[in-house]
């Protein structure tokens, strides 16, 4: 159970145009602003193509912070990543839905793990990054299955091609870690560190 905010006590942005992530702040209560960082996330992507995955989500992460903070200096600006991986494979958003029964298809049956980073700057630096990871094994599913499913909650735009928060959470057998990281942003350590910054209050 995630603990709740009682009070927001400095200024904080969130760099994400992401709705859970979005969702997921306002339901422990924090009181926030939306400044989606418009970074170029392919472009750095190649840049950092056969970096450690870790290296990878914190450095991208690190950027939509970044970018947001040279606006806001006063502000405590959050940034985060996410990437769905097998093995070395990475599985980005599906380019459409053919694209996205592949990724469905590829994941049936198999171990995967969701990787976080997050990102935390103020006056233009960076105070704290966090990289945080969740196995999860999908159950063995049927074509129909998956085209029920996509059909169902159209997760297009979800890294991995599900959304758990939603009935993502029943194409799984098993679960190792935060459910939150899987959502993309790993709230646990977030709310520990915004306390321990004196950004709120719990």
């Amino acid at each position: 159970m995630l603990p709740k905010v009682s009070k927001t006590k400095k200024k904080l942005i969130l760099a994400s145009g992401s709705r859970i992530r979005r969702q997921l702040l306002e339901g422990v209560g924090l009181e926030f602003q939306v400044i989606n960082s418009n970074v170029d996330e392919d472009l750095l992507k190649k840049e950092l193509h056969g970096r450690s995955f870790r290296e990878q989500v914190s450095r991208l992460a690190s950027e939509k912070a970044r970018t947001v903070s040279m606006d806001n200096l006063e502000a405590f600006v959050i940034g985060s990543d996410n990437m769905c991986t097998i093995d070395d494979e990475i599985f980005d958003k599906p380019i459409d839905h053919e694209d996205a029964v592949n990724h469905l298809s590829s994941l049936s049956g198999e171990k995967h793990f969701q990787n976080n980073g997050i990102s935390i700057f103020h006056e233009g630096k960076e105070i704290w990054s966090n990289y945080d990871v969740t196995e999860l094994e999908m159950r063995k599913l049927s074509l129909q299955e998956i085209e029920d499913y996509l059909n169902l909650d159209k997760p297009y735009s979800a890294c991995g091609c599900y959304h758990y928060e939603s009935n993502g959470k029943d194409l799984f057998t098993s679960i190792n870690g935060l459910e939150s990281t899987v959502m993309g942003l790993a709230m646990e350590h977030l709310i520990e560190k915004l306390n321990q910054l004196g950004v709120v209050e719990l």
